[in-house]
């Protein structure tokens, strides 16, 4: 035993010079990755060098990083854009108080390069060039990431190491910080159980039974002890005894708090009605403060801030109480919360069900768009910007329908330098916007480069058409401008995108009453091509589909070959058939209908989720199957055209 001991103890040493002589070279490759100043101090603004052209990235056209950091003992995510100076991509950074380690992962498009065994981890030092603290300990958890849960995978497999190589990390944060013992304990704790040896056991019973030992011990120490009986040991009895001590010496401490946290946010989750979850979510917020929170129980407990938030957003909205949305919204609500915020108080009432309208809307909006904006400007990182970016179109689609043009004209146009045109819904609040500031000339170009894209709704459609007919009196020779308009290859995508849906696949047959009263069977069209779209009264992008639709059917309207039927199934009405026929008087659309009142023949079609198109080709076999709508009018029709030319075509 003494010489394994001793055989091992040399292993160790061997493995902590070769890891230092390891970490010195990668930290002062200057042909990869340095940090300007190499020595530099909290809050410095440094600048991050990556020499790309011997990596996988040396052809890249732009490159980003994403930059973890060991800070106070905790992991953190910054994402970074690089700029190209002379041969070398540069990043300016500024350093957080308390930040140990940071590591960067370069990315662009799809190739990403994380240093292989290297790595681009650097470990932060003093002037006195004195590591700083928690920088070593992250150094050994990023090379040994199946050890310990939350360590973040951002570094090559070919830099792991060994459990004994973690602890000689842990060994040598403790020689430089041995104020870090508790602070590195539930680490070590994690080495040792992994390791699963008498010695590595006894030596972490010998660890906790010393540390418990220690007069007027912390909290917060107290509460890794803890952690580890619990956590990694398993240890009932114990983690109990742990139990009963903090509360016992620290009545008012952190555990209670978090124990009195876990109690009033299972209250939310009790509550029955309404009323009772909107008290509970506030009561929570008042008493439990998020940035009070410890992150870790919150997470361990499944304490979800962002729900209470959620749910105090949608009940104080539906409840028109502006009052307390904004109290709880506009200065406390954290970044992690306002994404479901948004699309749950917002896009929901005013997009998905319409229950609020234009001028309702606009002042709960206003508190948001004013907390988007204050992440997006005093915090780095590109996904508050992108939180902001993702979101300013419908706030400038609220501001478009309040007529509050200029204003939504910052959000759309910040959007739209994102988006370059690729997002329909964009662009027509886009070109609202224009037109409703009178800028005729910049809405012109809006609505071609739209089109170019094929991302065109059918109000621009619309007016396209008007514009193009004001401006040579006439419409002769209209298709022929839209089709110079057409990005050749967008419509190479598309040729493409349509090649790879192809299927041939046996569908159900099925018999349905059209909205006329007659009987259709899908096995009678047998020799045509049929186009099937499944939709629901209560689906707004299946309606939201139709003008899209009705260009294609248009467009075969003189070919017998080819017949179109909208399914209206999973229904929620009783009057189906006076509101099918109302419905479409009301919007001209010439469709044939079919109602599937008790969703059997969706269901023999194998439809799911709505809107739904199929293809059937002449064969009755199923050629192509797609779910959902993405907004293009344009895009919609082109592709199922496209699709009925290629089964026209015997493919």
């Amino acid at each position: 035993m003494k010489n394994r001991v001793m055989k091992t103890t040399s292993i160790l040493a061997w493995a902590l010079m070769s890891c230092s002589v390891a970490l010195a070279q990668q930290q002062k490759q200057p042909q990869i990755f340095r940090v300007i100043p190499e020595f530099p101090k909290e809050q410095d603004t440094v600048q991050l060098v990556y020499d790309a052209r011997n990596t996988v990235l040396k052809d890249a056209k732009d490159i980003s990083a994403q930059l973890t950091g060991y800070t106070d003992f905790k992991w953190t995510t910054t994402d970074l854009k690089f700029t190209k100076n002379d041969s070398v991509w540069t990043a300016k950074y500024i350093l957080p108080a308390h930040l140990g380690l940071m590591n960067l992962v370069f990315k662009s498009d799809t190739l990403v390069d994380k240093g292989g065994e290297q790595t681009y981890s650097y470990i932060l030092s003093a002037n006195d060039k004195r590591q700083m603290s928690g920088g070593m300990l992250g150094w050994g958890m990023l090379r040994t990431p199946h050890i310990v849960a939350g360590v973040p995978n951002v570094v090559d497999t070919a830099s792991y190491k060994s459990d004994e190589i973690l602890l000689m990390w842990v060994k040598y944060e403790l020689q430089y910080h041995p104020e870090n013992r508790f602070r590195v304990l539930y680490t070590a704790a994690s080495a040792l159980k992994h390791m699963n040896t008498p010695e590595s056991l006894a030596k972490l019973d010998k660890e906790l039974n010393t540390l418990e030992q220690i007069p007027d011990i912390r909290e917060e120490d107290l509460l890794e002890i803890y952690r580890v009986y619990k956590d990694i040991l398993k240890d009932g009895p114990k983690t109990e005894a742990i139990q009963h001590k903090l509360v016992a010496q620290f009545p008012n401490g952190q555990y209670v708090k978090d124990q009195r946290r876990l109690t009033d946010f299972n209250l939310i989750q009790k509550a029955k009605t309404d009323d009772e979850r909107l008290k509970a979510a506030t009561d929570f917020i008042d008493k439990h403060p998020y940035q009070e929170a410890e992150v870790s129980f919150n997470e361990a407990n499944r304490i979800s801030y962002i729900s209470a938030y959620w749910i105090i957003s949608v009940y104080t909205s539906m409840k028109k109480d502006l009052p307390n949305y904004s109290k709880y919204m506009a200065k406390i609500a954290p970044y992690e919360a306002l994404s479901n915020v948004i699309y749950r108080s917002l896009y929901v009432p005013y997009i998905a069900q319409k229950s609020m309208g234009p001028a309702e809307i606009l002042p709960y909006a206003r508190v948001i768009m004013e907390r988007l904006n204050y992440y997006k400007d005093n915090f780095q990182g590109d996904k508050y910007a992108t939180l902001y970016y993702g979101n300013a179109p419908l706030f400038a689609k609220i501001l478009v329908d309040n007529k509050l043009y200029d204003e939504a004209f910052v959000y759309a146009s910040a959007a739209q330098s994102a988006a370059s045109y690729k997002n329909a819904d964009l662009n027509d609040t886009y070109v609202r916007v224009l037109e409703g500031q009178g800028k005729a000339k910049e809405l012109q170009m809006a609505l071609e480069k739209s089109y170019a894209m094929n991302q065109s709704s059918t109000y621009m459609l619309e007016l396209m058409k008007k514009s193009y007919s004001a401006r040579n009196k006439s419409e002769k020779g209209y298709e022929e401008y839209l089709a110079g308009l057409k990005n050749a290859d967008k419509g190479k995508e598309l040729k493409e995108k349509v090649q790879q849906l192809l299927i041939n696949k046996s569908i159900a047959d099925f018999e349905l009453l059209d909205q006329n009263g007659k009987k259709v069977r899908l096995s009678a069209q047998k020799g045509k091509i049929v186009v099937l779209d499944f939709w629901a009264s209560w689906c707004a992008p299946c309606k939201g589909a139709f003008p899209g639709m009705k260009l294609a059917v248009d467009h075969f309207k003189n070919d017998p070959n080819v017949v179109f039927y909208f399914i209206n199934t999973q229904e929620r009405k009783s009057d189906m058939k006076e509101y099918v026929t109302s419905y479409m008087k009301e919007n001209s659309y010439q469709f044939t209908v079919l109602l599937d009142a008790d969703s059997k023949g969706s269901k023999a079609a194998g439809v799911g989720p709505i809107p739904h198109k199929m293809v059937v080709g002449p064969n009755g076999k199923l050629r192509f199957s797609e779910v959902g709508y993405m907004g293009s009018t344009s895009e919609l029709a082109d592709e199922i055209i496209e699709m009925v030319n290629v089964l026209k075509a015997g493919k």
